[in-house]
């Protein structure tokens, strides 16, 4: 069953990438300019913290959302844009699972990939500190775009 905060993490939000470009959305997210996703709030009151990371040629802002109640629904969400192409724009989600055969909650790395939804494998489990859990959130999606080593049993895009 979907929830607001699901729609919001994996509707919401990438429609507004979609329609304002990842180069503004981390731009306000570097402003700390919280007025760009006013609207975004309404179903489910939440008042995110806006965290803005630089890495190479990327800008990475990140957003925490509303704790996670249901599988699917994401601890924070991070739109990637790259100084000097407006082309790349990426979003990623750090979603909360539950894993059956080993009766455990997880944290999953995915990516919107279009209308798709792309796991990416195991993603850093949140502390509670958002500084913290914003910078290996940010660590883990580098590595995917610029992955240090080869790992044999990844799929490379």
């Amino acid at each position: 069953m979907s929830t607001p905060a699901y729609a919001i993490a994996h509707t919401v939000l990438p429609n507004l990438m979609k329609l304002k470009g990842a180069t503004t959305v981390v731009a306000a997210i570097e402003r700390k300019d919280a007025s760009m996703f006013q609207q975004v709030w309404a179903a489910v009151p939440h008042a995110p913290q806006l965290i803005a990371d630089g890495r190479g040629a990327y800008r990475i802002g990140v957003i925490t959302l509303p704790a996670p109640k249901q599988m699917g629904e994401a601890h924070m969400c991070a739109f990637v844009a790259k100084t000097g192409d407006t082309s790349v724009a990426r979003y990623f989600l750090l979603e909360h699972t539950y894993v059956l055969a080993t009766k455990s909650d997880q944290v999953v790395l995915s990516e919107r990939d279009g209308r798709r939804q792309v796991n990416r494998g195991s993603g850093p489990k949140p502390t509670g500190d958002a500084k913290a859990d914003a910078t290996a959130f940010v660590d883990a999606i580098m590595n995917l775009i610029e992955p240090k080593a080869v790992d044999a049993n990844r799929a490379y895009k």
